[in-house]
């Protein structure tokens, strides 16, 4: 079994040695189950702040929470993630990593959840229609250096992403980190945007698309109808064009869908279950439990 030396971020674990993440979706707004499942396992934890209550501020306190379990493994990640197999292949019994999910691809947002983002992360931006988007997307994410084209606001030596400027090795060794560690990916959601799959995974600075199937379904006028023919075949060919262009392929696991079957596709990046939903069915389960034991 590889050392966590051997792990240097999800980025660099997913493009350069093939790996696999299995993460959740936190909608919760709460540091307390952040701090949790961040002690649980995931490859990822996606910190939403496109469909929650999440803002920059309550962001930035799952940010630290997530880390803060990081720092101290729990028994869950050091010995259960033996259950899943080889763990040069899935990104277990290591950091778990956050990707922020922003509401837009406002760059203003972007900067603002870039600078609280310690590294190595990711950024998730949904609802991405076309080439032009990703282009202005990765120059939102890159700082200019006179090469890339990049438009970030350069703020790097006091901000919480570089340790407020006191990060090992400085400003330079958090530029190198942006360059290196941030894994940018872009969700494709609507019929539109899969026709324009192979143009944005042709763009430099992309690294993932993540596929959005509950919007998938709703672009063709049946929002969560996974098993209808229309909605399937829309999925798939948006797996396999992801597949094709040579991007990443990333996405959340619908309701039903076969984890392994995922696998077996081609994705990389899978996405499980919500905070809220696991929370709610453990609660449903809780309360059916008790009243089964009333009724005997």
């Amino acid at each position: 079994m590889k050392t966590i030396d051997a792990y240097r971020s999800l980025r660099h674990h997913l493009l350069r040695r093939s790996g696999r993440s299995y993460g959740s979706l936190l909608l919760s707004n709460s540091p307390v189950i952040a701090e949790l499942m961040g002690g649980m396992g995931y490859g990822h934890l996606i910190v939403d702040h496109e469909h929650s209550m999440t803002d920059i501020s309550s962001g930035t306190a799952l940010l630290q929470a997530i880390r803060s379990s990081a720092l101290f493994p729990t028994t869950s990640n050091n010995n259960d993630a033996s259950n899943m197999g080889d763990d040069t292949a899935w990104n277990l019994n290591r950091i778990t990593e956050p990707i922020v999910r922003v509401p837009s691809s406002d760059p203003v947002y972007m900067k603002k959840v870039l600078d609280t983002l310690r590294l190595p992360g990711g950024i998730l931006v949904p609802m991405v229609e076309t080439a032009t988007e990703a282009r202005d997307i990765v120059r939102s994410v890159r700082y200019p250096d006179g090469n890339d084209g990049g438009a970030r606001g350069f703020a790097a030596p006091l901000v919480r992403a570089s340790q407020w400027g006191t990060m090992k090795g400085g400003t330079d060794a958090y530029l190198q980190q942006c360059k290196e560690d941030l894994l940018v990916a872009v969700q494709v959601e609507t019929v539109n945007a899969v026709g324009h799959i192979s143009e944005i995974g042709k763009v430099d600075g992309i690294d993932m698309i993540f596929l959005g199937p509950y919007d998938l379904s709703a672009s063709v006028g049946k929002p969560g109808q996974f098993d209808d023919p229309e909605v399937k075949d829309l999925i798939q060919t948006a797996e396999q064009m992801v597949l094709e262009c040579g991007c990443l392929l990333g996405g959340f696991r619908s309701p039903g869908r076969d984890l392994n079957d995922m696998l077996s596709v081609g994705y990389s990046l899978v996405t499980g279950g919500s905070d809220m939903g696991m929370l709610r069915e453990a609660s449903k389960k809780d309360v059916m439990g008790a009243w089964d034991l009333r009724s005997q």
